[in-house]
């Protein structure tokens, strides 16, 4: 039996492994909490501060939303949130 053409084969598939997509997400995750921790301690600076349930949730909130957009964009989106940091 011949081999297939170069034409004809299959392209490989670009999937990445789930270690990798984990890792990524991970770093995302870590860097959301490391904002919403910083957002949430300057709410006593401010006088407005938060209550733990409100602001539990919304660092976990972050973290999930900053791991998914370094899950779709990458290591990039990372940078450009730390960047936007006052």
């Amino acid at each position: 039996m011949e081999p297939l053409p170069p034409e004809l084969k299959q392209p490989e598939s670009k999937l990445e492994s789930a270690s990798t997509l984990i890792k990524r997400f991970s770093a995302g995750a870590v860097i959301g909490l490391v904002i919403a921790a910083m957002y949430w301690g300057t709410t006593y600076f401010f006088g407005y501060p938060l209550p733990l349930t409100t602001g539990t949730t919304g660092c976990v909130l972050l973290a999930i939303i900053c791991g998914l957009m370094t899950l779709k964009w990458g290591y990039k989106i990372l940078e450009t949130l730390l960047e936007n940091l006052p």
